[in-house]
């Protein structure tokens, strides 16, 4: 049986990330492993490169993330919270809270490599338009590339489109 030390979940703020954050949590729990949350903003590279040479004394992208990171622990709370209603208890397992730039397969992958994860919980929206029809969504593409078991969250009522 393989051993879950690592386990990263993408959090986008959405339901279902939220939901893919809650099995996150229990996971890391059971198997005594740690929880990489990360959050990519897409267009933090160009901005950080813009402002760094417009205003290098700007702390807009440094508050930015101190933000996000507070959101991001907000979220656990209140999964935390959500799990002691539900009569479950959750030991606090070591988190490292990711905020990075860039494009998010691109930031998800070079992660599972750099930390070593063991699983990627992420939640899905689905493909969107004609790309997505042809590539599959974003998550879909991550089940494809990654190195490591990916278990996809879906939202609630989402239907079975393909054949």
């Amino acid at each position: 049986m393989q051993k879950i030390q690592r386990i990263l979940v993408p959090l986008d703020f959405s339901e279902v990330s939220r939901a893919a954050l809650s099995i996150g949590l229990q996971l890391a729990d059971s198997n005594e492993a740690t929880l990489y949350i990360l959050h990519v903003i897409k267009d933090m590279d160009r901005e950080l490169k813009k402002r760094l040479v417009s205003a290098p004394n700007d702390s807009f992208i440094e508050d930015g993330i101190k933000d996000t990171e507070h959101n991001i622990y907000e979220a656990v709370e209140l999964e935390y919270s959500r799990a002691r209603k539900a009569g479950k208890k959750l030991h606090t397992c070591p988190m490292k809270i990711i905020v990075s730039g860039g494009d998010w397969l691109d930031v998800c992958l070079q992660h599972v490599e750099d930390d070593e994860v063991d699983l990627v919980i992420s939640g899905t929206h689905g493909g969107k338009g004609i790309k997505g029809f042809i590539l599959g969504s974003t998550t879909e593409q991550l089940v494809r590339k990654a190195t490591c078991s990916v278990y996809v969250v879906k939202p609630q009522g989402f239907p079975y489109l393909r054949d």
